[in-house]
């Protein structure tokens, strides 16, 4: 199976989120936030790790329109 440029910078991209999710998650976790609380903290955290990394110019904003 052949993986593109594309593709790899799309699971990049998802398993760095999924991984600040986490992080974020057991931090909040352990500060005692409300468990609600960490879950938005978590959910929020992903996305914005994402929009705040400038070297990823293949996948998302600041990408080439292809």
């Amino acid at each position: 199976m052949k993986i593109s440029e594309k593709q790899k910078a799309v699971l990049k991209s998802y398993f760095r989120g999924v991984l600040v999710s986490f992080l974020t998650f057991l931090a909040s976790n352990e500060l005692n936030f409300d468990p609600a609380v960490s879950v938005i903290v978590a959910a929020l955290a992903g996305p914005a790790a994402r929009a705040l990394d400038k070297s990823d110019t293949v996948y998302g904003i600041g990408a080439d329109e292809a």
